[in-house]
């Protein structure tokens, strides 16, 4: 029937249906750092907001606990596809300024990491390092001029255990969302 085929196109697949892959292949994890005062509009009264946020995007939504006594952000761990980024994000960007976390007169601009492979580091930056840094500079150039956001991958950085190193964006939100996305195309 049309609604059986229709759950079973926008709901998860039953589990066990793909024991060898993951059920959905496009899961991105975005690391969105927020002011440390504007956790509890983004969690709600008694998490009711950030739950709310969740289901509205399609995407898990965690808030990492704080660096330290004085740490001025707090990380928010958005996962899902590319479609519950953009909600997520969106709506996050969206409520700072709706709760006056910023100028008024200023576009909200927070900063997003997101994980590479280490090789498609060498991709993003161009290649040559100390010796020849155009290149490098070129492509990061490339996509700030085509995004608005700064994008800063950190020169020395040890890939985790996954092979995987930090892309820095800083932008208001659909620069940033532009970013990402250019980012996960090349």
């Amino acid at each position: 029937s049309s609604s059986a085929y229709l759950s079973g196109l926008y709901g998860a697949p039953p589990s066990g249906a793909f024991p060898h892959q993951h059920p959905m292949p496009e899961q991105e994890v975005v690391n969105l750092f927020i002011p440390t005062q504007a956790v509890g509009a983004i969690i709600g009264k008694k998490g009711q907001h950030i739950k709310q946020l969740a289901r509205f995007a399609g995407a898990s939504i965690k808030i990492a606990p704080a660096e330290g006594p004085d740490a001025s952000e707090r990380m928010v761990i958005i996962t899902g596809p590319p479609e519950a980024q953009f909600k997520a994000q969106g709506r996050i960007f969206g409520k700072l300024k709706e709760e006056n976390f910023f100028n008024p007169k200023e576009e909200v601009k927070l900063e997003a990491h997101i994980k590479v492979p280490s090789f498609a580091a060498g991709r993003v930056i161009g290649k040559g390092g100390a010796g020849v840094p155009t290149l490098r500079l070129l492509q990061v150039n490339e996509l700030q001029n085509l995004t608005s956001a700064e994008v800063i991958v950190p020169r020395d950085q040890t890939p985790d255990e996954n092979e995987e190193v930090i892309v820095k964006i800083i932008g208001h939100f659909f620069a940033s969302q532009t970013a990402q996305r250019k980012i996960r195309e090349i």
